[in-house]
């Protein structure tokens, strides 16, 4: 029985040190306005569902507290409780990554007047984002300022440094979720050894 308290310990520690990891990452998407974006849903397919997040939050925080009863009661079927809270759990964590990839940092903002380009309706192709209709750049390029603006743009775009990108090319961020996802799986499997050794 000794070994099932263990187990179970183990298994609560791996599952702090998760959620640990869960609120880092949820504060950074907080800090990168990923409220706001999830608010303009419908306008911005990227952004992360509030519902599916809340919902893995909150499973994870009702397995947790189940778990601990668990732990310090000795309260056997609110293991399994635990378990079975975990298990949707984890599956809408990994909806979260396949939403969330890559892990969110801070993009660059829009510019001011920065608008999106429509698809062209005569030849049902879609243009793709940051690239000018060709009756646009026409347009563009017979007037004279309006070159020169073109020109600029694309010089400015190009030429300036984003602040963000670090020089060293290396980032540690994606490691973040990989950690987060590792120690669920690793607690998932604790909390099932420990409690069948407690049964």
């Amino acid at each position: 029985m000794a070994g099932a308290h263990t187990l179970a310990i183990a298994a609560l520690l791996s599952w702090l040190a998760t959620e640990l990891l869960g609120l880092l990452m949820v504060r950074s998407w907080i800090a990168a306005g990923g409220i706001r974006a999830a608010q303009r849903k419908p306008a911005d397919p990227d952004a992360m569902s509030l519902p599916i997040l809340a919902g893995h939050a909150g499973l994870n925080l009702a397995g947790l507290a189940c778990w601990a009863i668990f732990v310090g009661a000795g309260v056997k079927p609110l293991a399994w409780a635990a378990l079975g809270l975990m298990a949707p759990a984890i599956g809408l964590g990994i909806s979260t990554v396949t939403i969330w990839t890559p892990y969110p940092g801070r993009r660059a903002d829009p510019r001011p007047g920065d608008v999106p380009p429509e698809p062209r309706a005569d030849s049902g192709e879609a243009t793709s984002p940051g690239v000018i209709p060709r009756e646009l750049l026409d347009q563009a390029l017979a007037d004279e300022r309006l070159s020169q603006q073109l020109v600029d743009e694309l010089l400015s775009r190009n030429l300036t440094p984003e602040p963000s990108v670090r020089d060293s090319g290396l980032s540690l961020r994606p490691l973040v979720p990989a950690a987060h996802g590792v120690l669920a799986i690793a607690t998932f499997m604790l909390g099932v050894l420990a409690a069948i050794a407690a049964i």
